[in-house]
């Protein structure tokens, strides 16, 4: 088995890769905690927060279809830079918004960034297969499993003491930065980012058969097909994350440290759960080991946040928190390596960002949903009935992907 860190030293082009996605999550993340905490405070409702960070996904859900259409017809070197460079003064308006005090401008600024991102993120997923050999890519998809655990860690962590230290605007400053230099980054990738071959190209017709050509992919390989479906028990459970500002304000501290520890946490968790799963699952797991592992995470993960609400201290929460996020990063790394192995790569790109979009769409739902239910009732009811939501789509997800694995090897 490769380790991670021999696959960083020794590729050079996924190693910039790497670096660009870390530096751009770090600064999503550290503007993130200043606007949830920007908002909360200005409105003073505890779903306030969970609204904001629907915001952020559900344009990617829009976007996904048109930007894996993108990403699989042009350049994706060149999108991916380009989707750097856009995001950059849309980033400098989240000063604007803290210094007029406008959660309008606000919530423009953060829709335009998610835009930015369904160019971005999905698109990364699609060309890191083609930027290492076979045999690594297990390796490759670990690591950038981790890099989203790891720079929310230390965005979300180091964001909030530095919202609350230097001023909001300087946490979206630096998030500006940080899109210039992902930019650079990738700028310096010398190996193709996709196959430039005849097949690629012919394939390429109008929109709509672009996409039924996916749907028809995903119903003949039964695998593509529920592990498209895989992460919708995180994600349908997720509006719970947009409320942790709301537990930091009204439960704990009230500080945007607080905020920004919670965040941490979950960051730890995202980070550690790719980390375990590869030990776990092995260098090259098997579409049933894929299958087990992405249902016992999903159901950890309602199962530590139906108990979340409950913690009397902060430090009980913070370990909560990052219980929940061992199981969200190890279904999440997991799902995608087993997309990654099983689709050609004419079509990876508009497979990952339809996987990409699905995922946010029950995202963002799950956040208005929370965000309601926090306002008629109270954030921890909010969360017992979406941990409640994850657990009964990890049985059934289970219960209809485990037979199609019966025929796969291992």
């Amino acid at each position: 088995m490769l380790s991670t860190r021999e696959l960083l030293v020794r590729n050079r082009d996924f190693r910039r890769l790497f670096l660009a996605s870390i530096v751009s999550l770090g600064g999503d993340w550290f503007s993130f905690v200043a606007v949830a905490d920007l908002v909360t405070e200005l409105t003073g409702r505890p779903g306030a927060a969970a609204f904001v960070y629907a915001a952020t996904v559900l344009p990617v859900f829009l976007a996904s279809p048109f930007s894996g259409m993108v990403g699989d017809r042009y350049d994706r070197k060149r999108i991916l830079i380009i989707a750097d460079l856009a995001r950059v003064p849309v980033a400098l308006l989240l000063c604007l918004a803290a210094a007029w005090g406008s959660v309008e401008l606000a919530v423009v600024a953060i829709v335009l960034l998610g835009v930015g991102a369904s160019f971005y993120d999905p698109i990364a997923a699609a060309v890191t297969p083609n930027l290492v050999d076979e045999r690594e890519l297990a390796s490759a998809q670990s690591l950038m499993g981790m890099v989203w655990g790891s720079m929310l860690l230390v965005g979300a962590g180091i964001g909030g003491v530095v919202a609350e230290v230097f001023g909001r605007q300087t946490a979206f400053i630096i998030d500006a930065a940080s899109f210039l230099v992902s930019a650079w980054l990738v700028a310096g990738i010398r190996r193709p980012m996709q196959q430039a071959g005849p097949e690629a190209r012919a394939r390429s017709g109008d929109r709509g058969g672009q996409l039924r050509e996916v749907w028809r992919y995903a119903r003949s390989n039964s695998i593509v097909g529920r592990l498209l479906f895989a992460k919708g028990g995180v994600s349908w459970a997720n509006g719970i994350v947009g409320l942790l500002p709301a537990f930091a304000h009204g439960k704990f501290a009230g500080v945007p440290i607080a905020t920004g520890l919670l965040f941490a946490a979950r960051g730890l968790g995202a980070l550690l759960g790719p980390l375990i799963a590869r030990r776990v699952a092995g260098a090259s797991p098997s579409p049933r080991a894929i299958v087990a592992m992405c249902a016992v995470s999903t159901l950890s993960y309602g199962a530590v946040y139906a108990v979340f609400p409950l913690a009397p201290w902060f430090g009980l929460a913070l370990v909560l928190v990052m219980l929940a996020h061992l199981g969200g990063g190890a279904q999440w790394s997991l799902s995608t390596y087993g997309l990654q192995i099983a689709t050609p790569d004419h079509l990876r790109g508009r497979v990952m960002s339809l996987d990409y979009g699905l995922a946010t769409l029950a995202i963002g739902v799950s956040s208005i949903v929370a965000g309601l239910l926090a306002d008629a009732y109270s954030e921890a009811s909010a969360t017992w009935w979406l941990a409640g939501a994850a657990a009964i789509y990890g049985i059934g997800w289970f219960a209809w992907s485990f037979g199609a694995t019966r025929n796969q090897p291992g």
